[in-house]
């Protein structure tokens, strides 16, 4: 991509080999740190761990599952670069077929939030869940986040959407996962959305 770069990897209280995986490159590859939790704090406690130990102008989230495909970042830069905007998004709802072999008990749900969102907090944004994201460093380290589970993507996008900041979302293909288990389970992360929302109703 023509630019510096460091990969933070956060091993979120990991019971499997992720620590001693983690370590291997820490020793091989100098643009590599790592940010070890524990105990386990979630997605979001894992996410906000790793902003506040980035050092870039520009900071992207992603999954290490890799169900969106990081080479998505070349387009996300090239947008916020040319919106100037504090946060964009990859999208798998752009684009016909982006959402293609990935099974519909996965997608209904995430349809049906994304689109809850975009009701009550703004129609520019098509994908408030999903994790691939590029925050510009000086919005991102000071919106206040506190989401510790999955909804912490919408909590960011909906806050960004609230203070009326700049946001762009480039296409990005979402695959079914071939490794790993997911630990999402929808009806309790159906209750921290809905929290979330009463509480950016009321100004929380």
């Amino acid at each position: 991509m023509g630019v510096s770069y460091e990969v933070v990897i956060v091993d979120d209280g990991s019971l499997d080999d992720t620590s001693l995986k983690a370590a291997e490159l820490l020793m091989t590859r100098k643009d590599v740190r790592v940010v070890t939790l524990s105990p386990n704090r979630g997605m979001g406690g894992a996410i906000r761990a790793g902003i506040a130990e980035a050092r870039g102008e520009w900071i992207a989230t992603l999954d290490a599952d890799l169900t969106f495909p990081p080479a998505a970042l070349k387009d996300m830069l090239g947008a916020g670069i040319a919106a100037k905007a504090d946060l964009v998004s990859g999208s798998p709802y752009l684009r016909r077929g982006d959402m293609a072999g990935v099974s519909w008990v996965r997608t209904t749900p995430s349809l049906m939030i994304n689109a809850l969102y975009r009701g009550l907090f703004g129609l520019r944004l098509t994908a408030y869940t999903p994790v691939l994201r590029l925050y510009r460093s000086s919005f991102i380290k000071k919106l206040g986040i506190t989401s510790n589970g999955f909804e912490i993507n919408a909590e960011i996008a909906a806050r960004a959407m609230i203070d009326r900041r700049v946001v762009a979302e480039v296409p990005a293909p979402l695959h079914s996962r071939t490794a790993g288990v997911s630990k999402l389970q929808r009806g309790r992360e159906l209750k921290s959305h809905l929290r979330l929302i009463g509480r950016l109703l009321a100004g929380r």
